[in-house]
């Protein structure tokens, strides 16, 4: 005789689901929850700007914030309006701020030079150019400068891990450092109407623990500056509403803060 499951029987196995989904970080092949879906919105998407390379075990310090207002590179001025006219090895031989691995690079390895970039990284619908020298495999260096009155002016000098990526999230530009295997350091400059300034730093989780709905620890670290260690095609964009700042004679103000965008991917090899 066919004998049928019980009722009880009937509703054990729902239950059992509905318990793990419950438990949120349960074991990886389980069920989870992960809560509402959130809504829906058009960002921007990153753009890359050079192919990754191998990440490090660990990142230098960026250069401090605490820094005078920025001068224009003596001994070089610009054809027109467009910092694209210019080579990009000359504006770097021309820039005092050079560290002598760099000038050495410069001279004796012409690959160690990524090739430039251009983003509008001030609002003012012209591009900065965003330049990357890597002169070993211990650490790198990441320059923006930008042109006003013809003059190049330096707006961001960065040390940074051979193997970073970088990307132009609207016009702010965001750097992106593993530190570890399962570590990377993401990091958010702003043009202030003086130069790039830091404004935040995130440390996300990455790796096979990643992937886990719920697991993936992301904190968001002081914005007071960035530790000593650790940017896409787009159209011109406007100039931003003026601000209370002291700017580079001439200079945009800054675009006023809004609704964060989502990376325009850049990278480093």
């Amino acid at each position: 005789m066919r004998t049928w499951p019980s009722r009880a029987a009937l509703f054990a196995v729902p239950a059992v689901l509905l318990a793990g989904a419950a438990t949120g970080c349960a074991d990886a092949g389980q069920l989870h929850d992960a809560g509402l879906t959130p809504a829906i919105a058009v960002r921007p998407s990153p753009s890359l700007l050079w192919p990754a390379d191998a990440p490090s075990s660990s990142a230098p310090s960026a250069t401090a914030s605490s820094q005078p207002p920025p001068s224009a590179l003596p001994g070089i001025t610009a054809p027109g309006d467009r910092i694209e006219d210019l080579a990009v090895a000359t504006v770097l031989k021309q820039d005092p701020q050079l560290r002598p691995d760099e000038r050495k690079a410069l001279a004796d390895c012409p690959s160690c030079l990524r090739t430039p970039q251009y983003r509008d990284l001030t609002g003012d619908g012209r591009d900065e150019l965003i330049t990357a020298v890597l002169p070993g495999d211990q650490q790198a260096y990441l320059r923006v400068y930008t042109l006003h009155d013809r003059q190049v002016v330096p707006i961001l000098d960065l040390v940074v891990l051979p193997g970073f990526t970088a990307d132009t999230v609207g016009a702010d530009l965001v750097v992106h450092q593993q530190t570890t295997e399962a570590t990377e350091i993401i990091s958010t400059y702003a043009w202030n109407a003086v130069r790039l300034a830091f404004q935040g730093q995130n440390v996300v989780a990455t790796g096979p623990a990643a992937d886990a709905p719920l697991c993936t620890p992301n904190r968001t670290a002081p914005s007071a500056g960035p530790s000593q260690a650790y940017i896409p095609p787009r159209g011109p964009r406007p100039g931003a509403p003026s601000v209370a700042a002291s700017p580079v004679p001439g200079a945009p103000a800054p675009v006023a803060s809004a609704a964060p965008a989502q990376p325009t991917a850049v990278r480093s090899s």
